[in-house]
């Protein structure tokens, strides 16, 4: 009887091992990220022989319940991932069968209302969900520096399109700031093929060894159905769009390989022992007036830009009339938003019988875009050069440092949105109206319409005001705006990125809950000690 005891202890152990080793193994992947020893080029077109095998290949639901996750048990949805990295920047490619691309969306916020390749990544690793230490820099089970991002293919013109929601380029279209970004379509398969250098996503270079939280996910939609917007998604890691959370973004791991895709040399770590570096402080504004690099835009809706030789970057519109653009301020200047009040544009526009709009955001108020929150502006009626000028002061929110601008060019629409146009040649901010109004600033010549002159009241003086020349160092972002963490299904009208429900029927990609866990070792135990019991029973009955 003893043995038989002995016996039945020995298997309920080995069972509960089992039921526990089995639990933590599929409750995360950990990849590696292999170096490119050859560089692909970024074409929208991946093949084996330039990126080598994926890191991930056809990520569909069941097959991994732990880590993939999808729409309603969803089994048509399905994708492949690379990840590699230099010490310049991190490449991503993707694949899917795709048959119908579809993305009414690729301008901006709303870029995840469709086909699109969504991610989030946490520069300081998924901890706690690996068993590993924590780090100092982390709330709980992830940092306030994750990022994310999507990528969507747009087939009118082949482009593929970027926007991140938060980070370090938050707010913006990444290739505006020298990432490289391709996709395509070839009648069955969308195409991913991303390049985004470490300084648009992390604030240190990695090194061979350096991990990172991350997660993707695909969002589908089939042109004609659902009004073309977004019907299925496959989530591979967790955090982007089930049950979306800051606290479980990133769960599975990225981690920077030593090996490289081809065989060849390993990459020369320029920081092999890590030193810490510093980056250069994002300069602040000083003097009466301070140019923005109006260059630096994104998020274009229904409004397209070109830079000219001059530098004075032109729009043109779409037919639909809603066109609005974003600068970036935080990242080119800190301006104190009460000590500059006005906002002002050195412009021309052939259409000058409407009106505009900025909205603002700024880090003691503002932090994202509402109506509540935006000011209107006249074109004058003149023909030639004229400012546009946003008396953003005394208004609400309008305090602490100036975050960005949304720059709706006609609010309301044109008349003719085919034939308009808008030139900038410089915009800033100013500490007075006068100055504003006759774009007083220190390195802009101005040559304005005589009737706009008139008009204001103005007089073209001597230009002696001295402007701080923005850089094109980044600074920490201010962590005031935030993707939406609900876990709502995305409707048309949110502007945040993806924040879909799980119906119920799908594993969850979160942390492994070990309740049941305690529970079987505490059943095992009572039916241990019931066997002792009956053992001794037995023993005084005889």
């Amino acid at each position: 009887m003893k043995k038989v005891f002995s016996l039945f202890m020995v298997l309920a152990l080995v069972f509960s091992l089992c039921v526990i080793v089995g639990a933590e193994e599929e409750a995360f992947a950990t990849v590696q990220a292999l170096q490119f020893d050859k560089l692909p080029e970024i074409d929208g077109k991946v093949t084996v022989e330039e990126w080598g095998q994926p890191t991930v290949a056809h990520i569909k639901y069941p097959e991994n319940p732990q880590t993939d996750v999808s729409k309603d048990d969803q089994t048509d949805v399905e994708f492949t991932i690379w990840f590699r990295y230099t010490f310049d920047g991190l490449y991503i490619a993707a694949q899917t069968p795709d048959t119908s691309p579809c993305n009414d969306n690729v301008d901006g916020a709303q870029i995840w209302n469709g086909d699109c390749l969504q991610m989030r990544l946490d520069p300081y690793g998924c901890t706690e969900d690996q068993g590993l230490f924590a780090s100092p820099s982390r709330d709980n089970n992830y940092s306030e520096d994750y990022q994310e991002f999507a990528f969507a293919y747009c087939k009118d013109d082949g482009d593929c399109y970027a926007y991140c929601w938060h980070g370090i380029m938050e707010g913006m279209a990444l290739q505006s700031e020298g990432g490289k970004y391709g996709a395509s379509n070839d009648g069955t398969t969308t195409t991913y093929e991303v390049f985004i250098p470490w300084d648009e996503l992390v604030y240190d270079t990695p090194h061979v060894g350096t991990s990172y939280g991350v997660a993707a996910a695909l969002l589908t939609a089939t042109e004609g159905e659902n009004s073309n917007k977004w019907q299925n998604w496959l989530e591979w890691g967790s955090g982007v769009i089930n049950n979306r959370d800051d606290n479980i973004c990133g769960t599975n791991r990225l981690v920077m390989s030593g090996e490289t895709v081809f065989g060849g040399a390993a990459l020369v770590d320029p920081n092999p022992n890590g030193e810490v570096t510093t980056k250069a402080p994002v300069p602040e504004a000083s003097g009466d007036a301070v140019l923005i690099d109006i260059t630096k835009l994104s998020s274009p809706h229904d409004m397209h830009f070109e830079t000219n030789d001059d530098g004075s970057v032109t729009f043109t519109f779409d037919e639909s009339n809603d066109p609005y653009i974003t600068w970036n301020i935080s990242s080119q200047i800190k301006v104190p938003a009460e000590e500059y009040p006005f906002f002002a544009m050195y412009l021309k526009t052939n259409d000058p019988y409407q009106g505009g709009e900025i909205f603002y955001c700024a880090t003691e108020g503002v932090s994202d875009y509402t109506g509540n929150y935006s000011v209107k502006y006249d074109y004058f009626e003149v023909e030639g050069n004229q400012v546009a000028v946003a008396e953003l002061g005394d208004n609400v929110g309008y305090e602490g440092y100036v975050l960005k601008l949304r720059f709706d060019a006609y609010d309301g629409g044109t008349s003719d949105p085919d034939e308009a146009f808008i030139t900038v040649y410089a915009a800033g901010f100013f500490k007075t109206y006068e100055d504003a109004a006759m774009f007083k600033a220190g390195g802009v010549n101005v040559e304005l319409d005589p009737d706009y002159v008139k008009e204001i009241g103005g007089e073209v003086g001597d230009d002696t005001t001295e402007a701080t020349t923005p850089t094109e160092t980044v600074t920490e972002p201010t962590n005031d705006t935030t993707a939406d963490n609900t876990a709502t299904e995305p409707t048309q009208t949110t502007d945040n990125a993806a924040t879909t429900k799980d119906n119920g029927k799908s594993s969850e990609p979160t942390k492994t809950n070990n309740t049941w866990i305690i529970y079987v070792v505490i059943g095992v135990a009572v039916v241990a000690v019931a066997a002792i019991v009956i053992v001794i029973v037995a023993k005084k009955k005889k």
